[in-house]
């Protein structure tokens, strides 16, 4: 019997040349929608810890995914490599609507009373001043500030991959309860992350390919990532009006791993020294055909599906 292989995705470039598509570097945008209508403000129920502790997501990927773009957009007339800087389009398409996405989030809990302005108000400065450019300085301690950056974005970007990869394998979160909407929505998101996984890392070795600064990067990372991590979920228990300021305890989220609803410290800090190897890739932290099948299955994604079909069909006149 002959097997057919089936075709790779392609990317097309600028000049309308198409590439197949690398391992860990996006293909499209889904353009999801959500209906949080029906979602609770604990939509773990009677877990608020667990609750908060993943919605300081929607705290702080819209700033954090501008900025993303911002960096590799910067970066991608110096890349010189064709299918990686055909890929940066998707990649950016990706990041922008996950901003948009859990922007939206943020709506929903300020209609449930939760208004998290003064907490995405502290964050946009930080990115503005302490993460912006600084066209004042010298063109090559701009090239090196650019490369910096890059290497910033990266170490997030395995984080975001390592999360991914938890949410699509996690079962705790469903036995718990959770709404569907909101676990269709961080699937989505973290199968997307683990689709472009290798994208930011392979951008900055074009253009740098600094181990140094990979680990420097990786290191700021941890620190600034777990500071601002805690400082939401403080944030949002103590705005949360039906906890009457309540404080999270380590001891909250060490019940939260043990019922599986939160990632626990060797999944997040145990994936460190593994990204600090000279011979790690990000293709070897997850698999895209894993986080391509939920993309499949997707309630968000089929829908998209859906209309995107419905809306061709409408253009080409069928």
């Amino acid at each position: 019997m002959t097997v057919i292989a089936s075709k790779p995705p392609m990317v097309t470039t600028p000049e309308g040349e198409e590439l197949p598509v690398q391992e860990g570097h996006p293909v499209e945008r889904r353009m999801v929608r959500f209906d949080w209508s029906n979602t609770p403000l604990h939509w773990v129920p009677d877990d608020p810890f667990s609750t908060h502790v993943i919605n300081v997501l929607h705290l702080l990927l819209p700033a954090g995914e501008r900025w993303f773009l911002d960096v590799v957009n910067k970066a991608q007339p110096l890349v010189d490599d064709e299918e990686l800087r055909a890929t940066i389009k998707p990649f950016v398409q990706q990041e922008s609507w996950h901003a948009w996405a859990h922007t939206v989030v943020l709506q929903h809990l300020a209609e449930n009373g939760i208004d998290t302005t003064a907490y995405t108000a502290m964050l946009d400065k930080w990115f503005g001043r302490i993460l912006s450019d600084h066209p004042s300085w010298p063109p090559r301690m701009q090239r090196w500030w650019l490369n910096r950056r890059l290497a910033v974005v990266a170490a997030i970007e395995h984080f975001t991959c390592v999360m991914g990869k938890w949410i699509l394998e996690n079962e705790g979160l469903e036995r718990a309860g959770a709404d569907p909407v909101m676990l269709d929505l961080l699937r989505w998101h973290g199968a997307e992350e683990v689709e472009h996984r290798s994208l930011v890392w392979d951008v900055h070795a074009n253009v740098s390919g600094s181990h140094t600064q990979r680990v420097t990067g990786m290191l700021e990372v941890v620190c600034t990532l777990t500071l601002w991590w805690v400082a939401g979920i403080r944030y949002l228990m103590r705005h949360d009006p039906t906890l009457h300021r309540a404080k999270p305890r380590l001891r909250d989220w060490a019940r939260a791993v043990r019922q599986d609803r939160l990632p626990g410290p060797g999944t997040l800090y145990g994936s460190v020294p593994r990204y600090l190897r000279r011979s790690h890739h990000p293709r070897q932290e997850a698999s895209t055909e894993n986080a391509l099948a939920y993309l499949e299955r997707s309630p968000a994604a089929r829908a998209a599906r859906a209309s995107q079909s419905a809306s061709d069909a409408v253009a080409s006149g069928g």
